[in-house]
């Protein structure tokens, strides 16, 4: 009786092993990639939100200290923009303070304006969009 030895296990993979890896990898990627697009949105969001605290947050901190963006401007971008420009008081115990939010750019003023509102002469965020 003649016995033959196998030496080696045979190397690789069988075209079913691959089939099988190349569906779950497919699976994997059919889930995550649409989230990947809501993460983005999710972002851009809380940067708009973000950006709106600021400028809430600055109109309240120049209003304590005696500096009026808002005046006699009820439009929202007006105020905004002078927000985003700065101002310091002239007098007081804050003299020359800037109070501003420097560098957003007009897209990111206008996506702002949506979690703003103005209510009794205050800039006011309202956490949600109109």
């Amino acid at each position: 009786m003649k016995v033959t030895r196998r030496n080696a296990l045979k190397a690789g993979f069988s075209l079913v092993e691959m089939l099988v890896v190349i569906a779950v990898i497919g699976i994997i990627a059919a889930i995550a990639i649409p989230n990947i697009g809501k993460i983005n949105e999710t972002a851009e969001e809380s940067k708009n939100r973000r950006n709106a605290q600021n400028l809430a947050s600055v109109c309240a901190s120049a209003s304590a200290a005696g500096l009026d963006f808002i005046g006699t401007e009820t439009d929202k971008a007006v105020v905004v923009a002078a927000i985003v420009t700065g101002g310091a008081p002239s007098d007081g115990a804050f003299d020359g303070t800037f109070f501003g939010v420097p560098g957003l750019s007009t897209e990111e003023q206008t996506d702002a304006l949506t979690y703003l509102s103005i209510e009794n002469g205050v800039l006011k965020y309202t956490g949600a969009s109109d």
